[in-house]
């Protein structure tokens, strides 16, 4: 399959690309400048920026389906990157006709039990109220497009892939979990590619 990838340089993002690349798809990937290129074959590199149209349709160019960790500056300072930056995808995959994106985003975007979302909720930690917030943009973007895409929501993202204690759920984030591999975010995206258990749905994925 042909894939375009945002933040693919990220800390999901990477091991995004390198997986696509040992499934044998086709990867185009985004990367702010030419410089910071990462080494090594079977990725078409392309510097851009994600809120620039023309950047990203040249990376969209072709592409089949599309995957984004696309990341912020900084979690208490996060910008607008991330919603804007998902508008701007979306946008050019409706003129290309491209209709399959999987994205990431922060629990905090998920159905709390009582009600509301988590990041409505009493004792949310205050230092990721700004990045949620730029999180819920990017879910709303994608419910906007009306394309076929799955927001995977984390938890704490740690390293080291544990590919047994895997476990998701629609909407909400499976009970007591607290964190996962970016690893095992990067392998479920992929699989995203040919299951429809999720199609406009968010899932929590956690251990």
């Amino acid at each position: 399959m042909r894939l375009a990838i945002f933040g693919g340089t990220g800390r999901v993002g990477r091991h995004a690309v390198e997986l696509a690349v040992a499934q044998g798809h086709a990867v185009s990937a985004l990367v702010r400048s030419a410089e910071h290129e990462p080494a090594g074959p079977g990725v078409r590199w392309i510097a851009g920026d994600v809120t620039n149209p023309a950047s990203v349709e040249e990376v969209l160019r072709g592409a089949e389906a599309v995957l984004s960790s696309l990341g912020a500056p900084s979690l208490e300072r996060p910008g607008t990157i991330l919603a804007d930056g998902m508008r701007t995808i979306t946008s050019v995959m409706r003129r290309l006709g491209v209709r399959r994106i999987i994205a990431v985003a922060g629990a905090g975007v998920l159905d709390a039990p009582a009600g509301g979302l988590v990041h409505d909720q009493a004792g949310f930690p205050a230092a990721f109220r700004a990045i949620s917030e730029q999180h819920a943009g990017t879910w709303a973007a994608l419910r906007e497009s009306r394309l076929d895409w799955t927001l995977v929501c984390t938890p704490n993202q740690v390293s080291g892939a544990q590919p047994q204690r895997v476990r998701a759920q629609a909407d909400q984030l499976p009970a007591g979990g607290t964190e996962i591999a970016v690893e095992d975010i990067a392998a479920f995206m992929l699989g995203q590619l040919s299951d429809t258990r999720f199609l406009a749905r968010r899932v929590g994925l956690t251990w």
